[in-house]
């Protein structure tokens, strides 16, 4: 990605995350009161468990255990250390040369948490917004601050957990979804228990996400490869869940909005697999060399989904955070459907176009899904 994109793809995405910044504030107040209309024992002593993981005490102690358990399968690679100023430093720098894979993990973990830390206390005494349960109107009324009840803004638990999540991640790819759906909980039981508003949850999972990650690659490495990364695969992810919250928590629109709604989107998705299936065939025919309709395609189809399912910004809001993974591997001249040698012409249309009448089927159920969710908890 060249420097120009980088800076492009990241003032868009910074865009994305202000306009839902913006539309994610509409429900702050809404979940708020939702959640003041109910005190249930058993779901606040559930709401206080999910927060577990969010603790500082509790990742310090997980993370010092790593380490350990890493300086202990090195240890004896170690010479053995003199009590002198000398000493001290000649074997803490051999250690950190020698340094396995748990002791970076759990170094960069202690990092990540006092890193997180600092970053919260300073944003929730600059900011000074006051939590749930002392605001009882819409207005945003912040200011810098150190009384208490008046720090919610971010959510430290969120940030935490989102923060180390991303370092292991990163580490170890594997346990990348577990971990995001255990900081995922986190982040939902501070809302859940009248602690946090959406927005203060929103704020700490991106922070926390954006410096577990600069502390697991460093700088260098975080801006030429690791954030154009998150751009290109988070931004679609963070888009598509916040849509969903947003059909799930609004009531159904009026019929003819609704129609509009579904007209614009099956228009959109019939269109996408068209290019798709155009595309894919001229590929292969040799008439293009980069699979750049069939892209297109796919961007006009969950374009379409998006529209059919939520509010008509959907869709737009959608293509912008795709942008990088359409612009991308056209200009690299990534072929996504490569020809099979011993298929023939006849045979790869009708492959094509019965695999896009898939696809068509796949768009129509995810379609159906969302809105079946439509207005579960209407609360905004």
């Amino acid at each position: 990605m060249k420097p120009w994109e980088r800076a492009c793809f990241s003032f868009s995405s910074l865009a994305i995350l202000i306009t839902l910044a913006v539309k994610l504030h509409e429900l702050d107040m809404p979940v708020a009161r939702f959640v003041r209309s109910f005190d249930i024992g058993i779901l606040n002593q559930i709401g206080d468990a999910l927060a577990v993981p969010g603790l500082g005490a509790v990742i310090a102690g997980v993370f010092l255990g790593i380490g350990l358990l890493g300086w202990w399968g090195q240890r004896d690679r170690l010479t053995p250390m003199t009590f002198s100023m000398a000493g001290v430093a000649e074997w803490v720098s051999q250690w950190w040369r020698l340094r396995n894979q748990l002791t970076n993990i759990g170094l960069r973990g202690l990092a990540v948490l006092l890193s997180a830390g600092a970053v919260t206390q300073l944003l929730k005494h600059l900011i000074g917004r006051p939590r749930p349960r002392f605001a009882h109107s819409d207005d945003l009324v912040v200011g810098p601050t150190l009384a208490s009840g008046l720090d919610a803004f971010p959510s430290g638990h969120t940030l935490n957990a989102f923060g180390e999540a991303a370092l292991v991640a990163w580490f170890v790819p594997a346990l990348r979804v577990p971990l995001f759906l255990i900081a995922g909980l986190v982040g939902v039981s501070r809302v859940l228990r009248g602690s946090h508003f959406p927005t203060d949850v929103f704020a700490g999972a991106i922070l926390g996400v954006l410096i577990g990650t600069l502390a697991a690659t460093g700088l260098k490495r975080w801006g030429n490869e690791a954030l154009p990364g998150l751009l290109r695969i988070g931004m679609p992810l963070v888009v598509s869940v916040f849509l969903v919250l947003w059909v799930v928590l609004h009531p159904r629109p009026d019929l003819i909005l609704e129609l509009r709604q579904l007209t614009v989107g099956a228009g959109l998705i019939l269109v996408g697999i068209i290019l798709r299936g155009l595309g894919i065939m001229w590929v292969r025919e040799g008439r293009q060399r980069t699979g750049y309709l069939p892209i297109l395609g796919l961007l006009a189809l969950i374009s379409g989904v998006a529209i059919a399912c939520g509010p008509w910004w959907a869709g737009p809001l959608l293509a912008v955070a795709l942008a990088p993974n359409v612009a991308l591997p056209e200009r690299e001249g990534i072929n996504p459907s490569p020809t099979n040698e011993g298929e023939g012409k006849a045979g790869g249309r009708f492959s094509v176009w019965v695999r896009e009448a898939l696809m068509v089927g796949a768009a129509v159920l995810a379609v159906a899904a969302i809105r079946s969710v439509r207005g579960l908890l209407p609360i905004g």
